[in-house]
């Protein structure tokens, strides 16, 4: 579990990250804290790494304070969970706009800030299984499974197509096709896994995808294609 602190009065910052760390050690979990002294200090070190779980956000900071620091993030495709920090509770409503989880009022108190980081880690577990773990050298990253359109071998490597972004790293597709789950990813040829999330329409030779995209069908797999894509929307509508 990831969780970025931004705040930019140096004490805070240190004393609200010692929080988090005292709750993850009583919780006996496995979790990383980075902190940032502003904004744009967020935006410059984290560019490309949009991962964390929980950002919490200290809203009166510099020139661009924590609700534009959130809005930024959210159009640059930030899934995680938010949270407020402020002394001024009229802010309130405004973090409705970005999907905000909770405000702690400052002074932070430890057991306002360990209920919001209890409800986070539930939400994180209930989203564990959601996500496809890509890790790249030392880089790992947490993909929802939603947002990946398709996976395709590349000779020696493996490419992965989502909403917005593009991966592609050194692996096999045999190995890498095992953490993809049957019911929601069809192989409409040898090497080559589509999201039925994002199939808008399927012919016997032809799948259209909702990027506009057109992938082809092999040979014989059209009446599975087919049956998975029901099965698909009759179990997800269920």
């Amino acid at each position: 579990m990831r969780i970025a602190i931004c705040e930019d009065d140096r004490p805070s910052r240190d004393y609200e990250a010692n929080l988090v760390r005292g709750w993850a050690m009583r919780k006996n979990l496995n979790i990383t804290v980075d902190s940032f002294s502003s904004s744009e200090n967020f935006l410059f070190e984290s560019e490309d790494r949009l991962e964390y779980d929980l950002l919490l956000l200290d809203i009166q900071m510099g020139k661009m304070n924590g609700f534009e620091l959130a809005k930024t993030l959210r159009s640059r495709g930030f899934s995680g969970q938010l949270a407020f920090i402020t002394g001024i509770m009229d802010y309130a409503l405004d973090g409705y706009e970005v999907g905000a989880v909770r405000y702690v009022l400052k002074p932070v108190k430890e057991e306002n800030l360990f209920k919001i980081l209890d409800l986070v880690y539930e939400e994180f577990e209930k989203r564990a299984d959601d996500n496809f773990i890509l890790q790249i050298g030392s880089d790992v990253s947490k993909i929802p499974f939603d947002d990946i359109i398709y996976v395709e071998a590349s000779g020696h490597y493996v490419r992965l197509l989502g909403k917005n972004f593009e991966k592609e790293w050194k692996a096999t597709f045999s190995t890498v096709s095992k953490s993809f789950d049957e019911k929601r990813f069809f192989c409409l040829r040898r090497g080559l896994l589509v999201n039925l999330t994002h199939v808008l329409k399927i012919t016997k030779t032809e799948c259209t995808l909702d990027n506009g995209e057109v992938l082809p069908v092999a040979r014989n797999n059209y009446d599975d294609l087919n049956r998975a894509f029901i099965d698909f929307y009759m179990e997800k509508n269920a």
